[in-house]
């Protein structure tokens, strides 16, 4: 499946994908926020952490996100089956509460999960520079400074 997505992922899409590690994040950051000061100019940049980003998946739009990319249907149709009809019950004090059907939510510590995940976010674009490794995304604005002119 990776393989038929890679190309299609953002290109400031780091982590879950062969050869975009936490460093390769770290070295675009900080190679285009110096190239910037070096320039002169000024950097804003905003932290973004995606809180319980897995908890939140929703499979619908999920899987129609899935159905956009040219995904071969069988795939589709294991990640569904993977995602529904899943349920969960607590356990506090030694008692076990009853069984609940989830409606949303990936599992946490799988590679399907990061990479269900990425799907979700790969068209996140906007005006500004945006690093994403899995749920933690950074937003970078560029101001290169004007020189300053007396009439």
């Amino acid at each position: 499946m990776l393989e038929i997505l890679q190309p299609s992922f953002d290109k400031y899409q780091f982590d879950a994908i062969k050869g975009r590690s936490t460093a390769h994040a770290l070295i675009s950051l900080l190679h285009e926020w110096m190239e910037t000061l070096d320039a002169g100019g000024s950097v804003r940049t905003m932290f973004v952490d995606f809180r319980k980003a897995f908890d939140h998946v929703d499979h619908n739009l999920l899987i129609s996100k899935l159905l956009s990319y040219d995904i071969p249907h069988c795939i589709i149709r294991w990640v569904y089956s993977y995602l529904s009809h899943r349920r969960q019950r607590v356990c506090v004090n030694g008692e076990l509460s009853a069984w609940t059907r989830l409606i949303g939510g990936m599992p946490q510590g799988l590679w399907l999960g990061q990479l269900t995940f990425l799907f979700l976010i790969n068209d996140l674009i906007i005006e500004c520079r945006v690093h994403k490794f899995i749920d933690d995304t950074t937003l970078t604005e560029t101001l290169l400074s004007r020189p300053h002119t007396c009439i």
